[in-house]
């Protein structure tokens, strides 16, 4: 069927007429300019370029592509030339293995598959598309001359973004591909989409491949937002000029892959940690963005309330033992033990830190980064670091049972030991190292305290206002305040892009693990059991804090909820006192902390009390 000419299967098809064909063809030969054949059966009205396109698919068994849609290779465009691609109307896409997919506007030319064949070294996989598409991405991908200025739209910038690189072997090398490989429009898109991040205050930066286009999403303050829409062809240059920054392969687009990238914007240093996956419609990036100014936060500034800051210096400054951060991923952990390290710093102690990446650069600390191709797992390097004569050591996750063991077992040696754990609160930290296997007795005696914390959105200074909340808003959250108590909001400004909101605090729980505790963990006491036995000792629970900071208009009430959830059977079981602010059950009388009356119920019948009453008229009893 390849010998047969593109007329001849149109017919035969039943597209056109044989008549059709040979008006075209008497058409074509009267023309003083050579014009193909499929143009003047367009012209003439008797068929479309997608039909055209479509029925060569179908007959020729070869795929059909919408190349005004679909990703282009920079890379499998340098090995077509351009006057190559617009004599037999082609356009590469993409490279696989030993292999260049091809987009021909007339797949039955075989002296193109031969050229090209002959020009790249690789063997040619055709598919069809329309002449106009394939036209148009040839201007589009040999001459990047669409208006970049029109596709970013207001996030243009005029600031220079100056990629940074550590000298070391090949760098003469990636510094060549980036100068051949990257046309100057494609640099300044990435430029702006990195600009519009770090100005946003974005912590990531999303970019999603879709089926007809691109989307740019940033999280700010914890929350996605969408930022642009992109069309489909700018995807195959920007990822892989991401990929030329962050040092990665940009030939491998099956398998996820990491990098990072040093940039300077004017006179700020910015890290990013890049990564790609392979999706349904390309690969997808995501670039956090790491401030190294951020990483100065100390214990003063991460939102700490007086009393909590005292009992976080009290299990940080001794000689010896655990303290764990706890919370999920994006709550603020690594800041917290940053923070924590920076305060305990000193030129008489050696701190190693073991860190899966390494975040940020802490002077005068000995940061370690785990690769665990290479076998330079968490455990590992814990038992190396041991004897590396440490005083203080940070393990950026207890992951497993092995490494929790050894961090354990280095703070009953004599070590202070930092680490993090993914549990709900702090009392979950106890129960999961448990049933890692860790003796209880080590547990017990390891333990100095531990931090569980959130991060909340703070409220706008320029919109923040006053409002009265519902019942349910405080049924939700499960509070109770004293009526015509007034709380928070931001009204939404240009300040705040309409949000409400901006930057981000700590909400924490802090557990100082007393010898009371610790005997009831060694003894194997149930969570439940645990959890009164802290909060008697004076633990100040996330919901608490949460609260305070929320009396205190730090944040809102909404966003409180929204971060820590009670769950439908957790709710109208808890409360906090209005006076106290302390966690108190809602069938409770009176507060047991202050003895502040909070129930709106008898407590000797159970029968609703109003206002003003002194004794309950059905049982008698007093309040």
């Amino acid at each position: 069927m390849a010998t047969k000419k593109i007329g001849e299967l149109l017919v035969e098809s039943g597209l056109i007429s044989q008549d059709q064909l040979e008006d075209a063809l008497r058409a074509g030969s009267a023309e003083a300019k050579k014009t193909r054949l499929g143009s003047i059966l367009v012209k003439k009205g008797y068929t479309t370029e997608l039909d055209i396109a479509q029925t060569l698919s179908y007959q020729l068994n070869i795929p059909f592509v919408d190349v005004s849609s679909s990703v282009v290779d920079p890379e499998a465009v340098k090995l077509v030339s351009e006057k190559l691609a617009q004599r037999h109307l082609v356009i590469p896409l993409y490279i696989d293995r030993k292999v260049i997919r091809i987009a021909m506007a007339d797949p039955l030319n075989l002296a193109a598959i031969d050229d090209i064949r002959f020009a790249t070294g690789l063997e040619v996989e055709p598919a069809a598309a329309t002449l106009s598409d394939v036209t148009a991405a040839i201007g589009r991908h040999y001459h990047i001359n669409e208006p970049i200025e029109n596709l970013m739209g207001d996030m243009e910038r005029d600031e220079l973004v100056e990629v940074v690189r550590e000298a070391g072997p090949g760098l003469r090398d990636i510094s060549e591909q980036v100068k051949k490989s990257s046309a100057p429009p494609i640099i300044k898109m990435v430029d702006s989409i990195i600009i519009h991040g770090a100005q946003s205050r974005a912590s990531d930066v999303h970019i999603e491949p879709h089926e007809k286009g691109v989307k740019l999403r940033i999280r700010v303050d914890g929350i996605m937002k969408e930022a642009m829409q992109f069309p489909k062809w700018v995807q195959g240059p920007v990822v892989s000029r991401i990929k030329i920054m962050a040092e990665m392969d940009i030939a491998e687009r099956r398998v996820s892959q990491d990098g990072r990238i040093k940039v300077r914007l004017g006179g700020k240093n910015l890290d990013i940690r890049v990564s790609t996956l392979p999706t349904q419609y390309g690969e997808k990036v995501v670039m956090r963005l790491l401030d190294p100014a951020s990483a100065t936060l100390d214990m003063d500034t991460v939102g700490l309330l007086p009393e909590s800051r005292k009992a976080i210096l009290d299990m940080i400054d001794r000689p010896q033992g655990v303290v764990l951060v706890t919370g999920p991923t994006g709550s603020g952990k690594t800041s917290m033990l940053y923070a924590m390290l920076r305060r305990i710093k000193s030129p008489e102690i050696n701190i190693i830190t073991i860190e899966d990446p390494i975040e940020y650069e802490l002077k005068d600390v000995n940061q370690v980064a785990i690769n665990e191709k290479t076998g330079l797992t968490f455990s590992y390097t814990l038992r190396s670091v041991l004897r590396q004569d440490p005083d203080v050591i940070m393990v950026g996750e207890m992951r497993d049972a092995e490494t929790a063991t050894i961090a354990l077992q280095a703070s009953l040696t004599g070590h202070l030991v930092f680490s993090t754990l993914h549990t709900n609160d702090a009392i979950a930290s106890i129960i999961r190292l448990k049933n890692m296997g860790i003796p209880q007795y080590m547990v017990a005696s390891s333990l100095n305290g531990i931090v569980a914390q959130r991060l909340v959105r703070v409220i706008c200074g320029q919109c923040k206002m006053q409002y009265s909340p519902t019942q349910d808003e405080l049924a939700r959250a499960g509070i109770k305040l004293d009526d015509g108590k007034k709380l928070y909001r931001g009204a939404g400004c240009k300040q705040c892009a309409g949000t409400g909101y901006s930057g981000r605090t700590g909400v924490f729980e802090i557990l100082t693990v007393t010898n009371k505790l610790k005997g009831m963990v060694a003894a194997d006491a149930p969570q439940g059991e645990l959890d009164t036995a802290a909060t008697d000792s004076g633990m100040v629970t996330l919901q608490q804090d949460g609260v305070k900071k929320v009396l205190a208009g730090v944040t809102s009430l909404e966003e409180l909820t929204r971060v820590i959830y009670l769950g439908k059977a957790d709710e109208g079981k808890t409360g906090v006192c209005p006076v106290c602010h302390n966690d108190v059950a809602v069938e409770t009388g009176a507060c047991p902390h202050c003895g502040h009356f909070i129930s709106k119920e008898c407590p000797a019948c159970g029968r609703m009390r109003q206002p003003g009453w002194v004794v309950c008229p059905y049982c008698t009893a007093r309040f």
